[in-house]
């Protein structure tokens, strides 16, 4: 299989500033202080804008090949901040300067109608990028929430795998918030492996620093697990797949047992062990959200422990997929559950085995049979609706898992509310002989 090459893309969100010391408008200039008081300490040039400062150590310092460097904001941004790119010996030049100008006296215009062009910053773009080839600028709406995935959309291909890292120092508050989800959103739409959040806290500085004119760069490092958390849940949730989840808590190699699980085996030991790191984890953890999770998990394995009969643990995931509309998955579960609750019933051994659920069928359709003529001697099925419930599962089953027509009425595989009733008598009819089963034993 051939190997994906990774592209790193940084992300940057420029504000309008304010009026600084000197008078001008715009932001504030720092160096930025990254890895701070450690032997790893790196400090930027003197910059004012925290993207460029974050653009500087992710190629000098980490030795990151970044292929696009993406800076979003409104027509009153400060966009002349971006003047840094350019070399000084070049910044003088007559049209740079000129353009500059225009730029800045744009972004300043105190008329809210006014602001920089879409033709000015498509020129300052593109005189940029003849000393920063990867740097695209895009403006928008401050209101426009939505517009912020289509950037991220349109700047990464389908086809390629990303890494994100994504400056939230500048701009609106709300901007970074709305930017995050919409970055993880599109986690789903592009191959984008991880999301990187710096913060440039130049507010920051005397609580971390006590130097004059230093600034602490400070990666928010928690948003990957928190994005493999909510994403681990969501698949937990919605199919029952536990690796994941179990894995960002801290307990591995578990993709066996799960696999075990839903092809129907019994990996009673493996399973007894997971409750047993889970118990661990709950009472142990320093975090009291790995504990929730733990306590959350643990309910989930010992209820299925406890289902001690492969009938019961079917019936049980039957229902877990129904809730979450997995209806293909639901109904041959509650099928099977069935008939494997019919070979315990009969003293049928080697449930595993193909003859033996054959010979569970016969059973079933000998008491279908007697359930017209003589339903006392039937151990499960007690009158002819109950039969008639058992044969339409079955028929229904067996249509949709094989894609044949189907020998009842077609309205169950074409009318979800036909089949959900279906379904909810099916699983009454399978707890009514579960009761009989036990009324047996007395």
């Amino acid at each position: 299989m051939e190997i994906q090459e990774e592209n790193w893309v940084l992300i940057s969100i420029i504000g309008k500033g304010r009026e600084r010391r000197d008078g001008a408008r715009g932001y504030e200039k720092t160096r930025y202080v990254f890895n701070a008081k450690s032997e790893n300490e790196y400090l930027t040039k003197e910059t004012a804008f925290f993207g460029i400062g974050l653009l500087e150590y992710l190629k000098d310092v980490e030795k990151l090949n970044i292929d696009k460097f993406i800076v979003v904001g409104t027509d009153k941004s400060a966009w002349s901040e971006l003047l840094m790119v350019i070399p000084p010996e070049e910044q003088q030049s007559e049209s740079i300067s000129d353009l500059y100008l225009k730029v800045y006296e744009q972004e300043s215009a105190k008329d809210e109608e006014e602001g920089v062009s879409e033709e000015i910053l498509k020129k300052w773009e593109m005189t940029l990028q003849n000393f920063l080839p990867i740097l695209r600028l895009h403006r928008v709406k401050p209101l426009d929430f939505k517009v912020y995935l289509d950037i991220i959309l349109k700047e990464l291909e389908p086809q390629k795998k990303y890494n994100v890292v994504f400056d939230c120092t500048h701009g609106f508050r709300y901007i970074p918030i709305v930017f995050s989800y919409a970055l993880m959103f599109s986690k789903y739409l592009r191959n984008i492996d991880n999301i990187r959040i710096f913060y440039g806290a130049f507010e920051m500085k005397d609580y971390f620093l006590h130097r004059e004119n230093y600034s602490p760069a400070i990666e928010v490092g928690f948003v990957n697990e928190a994005v493999k958390l909510i994403e681990s849940m969501s698949t937990f949730e919605n199919s029952g797949y536990f690796s994941s989840l179990l894995d960002c808590i801290g307990i591995k190699n578990t993709e066996e047992t799960y696999f075990k699980i839903e092809m129907n085996r019994q990996p009673w030991r493996e399973v007894e062990k997971i409750i047993e790191e889970l118990g661990s984890k709950k009472q142990l953890s320093e975090n009291f959200y790995i504990e929730e999770i733990s306590d959350y998990l643990l309910k989930e394995f010992s209820e299925l422990n406890r289902q001690n009969r492969l009938y019961l643990r079917m019936f049980k995931r039957a229902q877990f997929f129904f809730r979450r509309n997995q209806y293909l998955k639901a109904l041959i579960l509650l099928y099977e559950a069935i008939i494997l609750l019919f070979a315990d019933v009969y003293g049928i051994k080697d449930v595993m085995n193909y003859d033996s659920r054959e010979e569970s069928r016969k059973k079933i359709k000998t008491e279908i049979h007697n359930s017209k003529i003589d339903p006392e001697k039937n151990r499960l099925i007690k009158d002819k609706d109950e039969a008639e419930i058992y044969r339409t599962l079955e028929y229904v089953r067996n249509a949709a898992a094989h894609g044949s027509e189907p020998r009842t009425n077609q309205n169950y595989l074409l009318n979800l509310k036909a089949f959900n009733d279906l379904f909810n008598l099916a699983s009454e009819l399978f707890e009514k002989m579960l009761k009989r089963k036990d009324e047996l034993k007395r």
